[in-house]
């Protein structure tokens, strides 16, 4: 690898971990440019999982305030996303790239118009089916790990779709789905990434110096998140969503 590449992958992983911090959605950043550099997609799809963690993990500590108001469904959101994050992980070993691939731009367009419009979605939820639990619940559970299964199988775009689905579930509060999302998807690349190295699928020197950058971004950035309002981190979000999007429906996968 040249010095110019390890720069690169180094700005990279800075760009990340500050996007994982406020929003989510940086791997849909790190995975082109890991492509760039020459890997394979299932390569490059599988590293990109331990490049972008430490910007969720980094972010966890500042959280605590909104981790004690929600401690009591906490737990069984969590174990939902693990066993999505197992199942989607395991399926992926077996899976060729390519399959995945071509479905990027359809997913994040989804998620992005999800997380755009999912107070609404939740209110009509509401309206229709009263005796309906989607944030304490066990049908919020099942969406936690279906969606979850999309995050251990591919995982780019996850930081959004995760914003989406918490708050169709209820969770308007921007900070506490932030919250939730940074430790969820922590845990899940955990898993994902142990079951990945098992596979020979990480490409340790890549995905190494997009971390290190990762873990400083998002430590550096996750400081100033609370001092942003709510408005304009929800419209930037929408603006990554649509503008990645895009990118991917431009791209010949």
């Amino acid at each position: 690898m040249s010095l110019e590449t390890a720069f690169y992958l180094f700005i990279t992983g800075l760009a990340c971990g500050a996007i994982n911090a406020i929003s989510g959605g940086s791997s849909l950043l790190s995975f082109p440019v890991l492509i760039s550099t020459g890997l394979p997609a299932n390569i490059a799809n599988a590293s990109n999982f331990l490049a972008t963690m430490p910007g969720y993990a980094a972010a966890i500590p500042f959280y605590r305030k909104e981790f004690k108001r929600i401690k009591s469904a906490l737990f069984s959101i969590l174990l939902a996303g693990l066993l999505g994050a197992i199942t989607g992980s395991l399926i992926l070993l077996v899976s060729s790239s390519a399959f995945f691939i071509k479905l990027t731009p359809y997913l994040l367009l989804s998620a992005t118009l999800l997380y755009a419009l999912g107070d609404k979605i939740h209110q009509l939820i509401m309206n229709r089916w009263h005796n309906l639990a989607l944030k304490n619940g066990k049908s919020g559970q099942f969406l936690v790990y279906i969606f979850s299964i999309y995050g251990g199988f591919f995982g780019a775009g996850m930081g959004i779709i995760m914003f989406s689905l918490l708050r169709i579930m209820g969770y308007s509060d921007f900070h506490q789905a932030n919250a939730i999302k940074n430790l969820m998807i922590t845990l899940m690349s955990l898993i994902s990434v142990a079951i990945f190295i098992v596979g020979d699928l990480i490409a340790w020197p890549e995905a190494l110096i997009i971390m290190l950058g990762s873990g400083i971004g998002g430590y550096q950035m996750v400081k100033y998140a609370h001092k942003v309002p709510q408005k304009l981190l929800s419209y930037f979000i929408i603006m990554l969503g649509l503008s990645f999007s895009l990118y991917y429906f431009l791209q010949p996968l």
